[in-house]
């Protein structure tokens, strides 16, 4: 058996993170050549303001590999039920389509009927995280009318 040891840490070391991200995408390059690196990464947020500029909402998403991953959508209290959610998640869709996503997806433990009415899908939950709670997985297409 090889000569070698385990190490956890709650601290990593760049350099070793660094050694171990280099080797990971030199196996997805084999595997998928020609697969841009994350220097194409197209990140966008987008806000809905106040005329006064205070922030009562916004959408957060990153563009790659032909897809967009909705990291966060947050609409301030007061401001709900007034179509702002809908309006941000389009208008991220739209710019997603514009740089060649095809497919969307994000997780939500309480909003899936929200996505649901917007055309996502679950595709996968996870249960127990957090304790008591359902994460779902959801996808929509975006390559169709």
């Amino acid at each position: 058996m090889p000569d070698f040891q385990f190490e956890l840490t709650t601290t990593p070391a760049a350099a070793d993170l660094a050694t171990v991200k280099a080797g990971m995408w030199r196996y997805v390059q084999s595997r998928l050549p020609g697969l841009p690196d994350e220097s194409e990464d197209v990140s966008a947020a987008l806000f809905a303001r106040t005329a006064d500029g205070t922030v009562i909402g916004g959408v957060q998403g990153n563009v790659y590999w032909n897809g967009l991953e909705v990291e966060q959508l947050w609409i301030e209290e007061t401001h709900r039920r007034l179509g702002l959610a809908r309006d941000l998640m389009t208008r991220l869709e739209d710019f997603a389509r514009r740089h060649g996503a095809v497919i969307a997806y994000l997780r939500t433990v309480d909003a899936r009927p929200f996505y649901e009415r917007i055309g996502y899908a679950v595709y996968g939950t996870l249960e127990d995280r957090p304790i008591g709670t359902v994460l779902y997985h959801m996808k929509k297409r975006l390559d169709r009318g």
